[in-house]
């Protein structure tokens, strides 16, 4: 992992690590004042179990639209949600989620891509936003 991974908006944006190593970058991060929140790919195997674990444990507004654009545009604003401009998504047991869907899996880290591509740019690169596959 490259060391300038969570001090620089830019990309990558979405990073694959082992569960010991991710979970000692997100100590670190959380050390550093970001905010670190947490999906767990084992309760997203479907794309409705996916939008509604997203829903709940980033605390989306009531108004999330439970689709990819939506979750993009809900995601790329969590930082002005959480009143912090460097955030971490942690995706625990990704594993799971990719043996349950392939499809759903790559598209969902296509769609965090996104949402910190917007946050970046929406920010005019002010906004840090991380997302880590463990």
């Amino acid at each position: 992992m490259d060391e300038n991974f969570l001090k620089t908006p830019q990309q990558p944006d979405v990073a694959d690590l082992s569960a010991a190593e991710g979970e000692a970058l997100a100590a670190a991060a959380a050390s550093a004042g970001f905010a670190v929140l947490r999906l767990d790919g084992a309760a997203m195997k479907t794309k409705e179990e996916l939008m509604d674990h997203a829903a709940a444990a980033l605390a989306l507004p009531g108004d999330f639209g439970r689709n990819w654009d939506a979750l993009i545009d809900y995601m790329g604003s969590l930082a002005e949600f959480r009143k912090n401009d460097r955030l971490l998504v942690v995706v625990g047991n990704s594993a799971a989620m990719r043996a349950a869907d392939a499809a759903l899996y790559g598209t969902f880290r296509e769609v965090c891509g996104d949402a910190a591509d917007n946050a970046r740019q929406w920010s005019r690169e002010r906004v840090i936003m991380k997302f880590l596959f463990l």
